[in-house]
């Protein structure tokens, strides 16, 4: 609800500031290629953090640790969606740097619009990933089934979820029958 608000929001009041610039079109294309890697390296390098020692004690952020409890219970919704608590983090961050490499305020509109509805998209391709229901369209099916394999057959594979260009690139998205089954993944499969 918050991403949609935001996205919603973006999107409105970057349209009451005219014309699109190439500028802003080449921007949300470069949003459009990198989203890939982005979405590789958040799943890699936080989402999936171990915790470690810091000065003799214990780290362990709350991100990584409702990750991990979606992994336990990957049928459980509440689990599924970006957890509340990373917005007060993330999004004045992601507005403070839009903010300061945007050349003018219709810049940096279209950008936050962009990232916003990017992200909307992975949230929907991961909701539906863990509900028994895709739409009938081959991109979505394959997205579904990788990220069901990340799930279920190998969580260190498989990272991408809305897109899968990351894994192919890093070489993260084997074809399942060369990967052993993780003893951490669940077994079953729903369809």
């Amino acid at each position: 609800m918050i991403l949609g608000g935001l996205a919603i929001a973006a999107v409105i009041f970057r349209s009451q500031l005219g014309a699109v610039q190439t500028t802003e079109w080449l921007a949300a294309l470069l949003i459009f290629l990198f989203w890939p890697l982005l979405e590789w390296a958040i799943h890699v390098f936080m989402l999936h953090r171990k915790p470690s020692k810091l000065f003799g004690r214990e780290v362990d952020f709350l991100l990584p640790q409702t990750h991990r409890w979606h992994h336990a219970d990957p049928w459980n919704l509440k689990w599924v969606f970006i957890p509340l608590h990373v917005y007060p983090i993330v999004a004045p961050l992601i507005l403070g740097l839009v903010w300061l490499i945007s050349p003018n305020l219709a810049f940096a509109c279209t950008v936050l619009a962009t990232y916003f509805l990017f992200a909307l998209h992975y949230e929907w391709v991961h909701y539906l990933a863990h509900i028994n229901w895709c739409p009938p369209l081959k991109y979505y099916q394959r997205r579904v089934r990788e990220h069901r394999l990340h799930h279920f057959r190998n969580e260190q594979k498989w990272w991408g979820v809305s897109m899968g260009l990351g894994d192919r690139l890093l070489g993260t998205a084997p074809h399942a029958s060369d990967i052993e089954a993780s003893p951490h993944t669940h077994k079953i499969i729903r369809t």
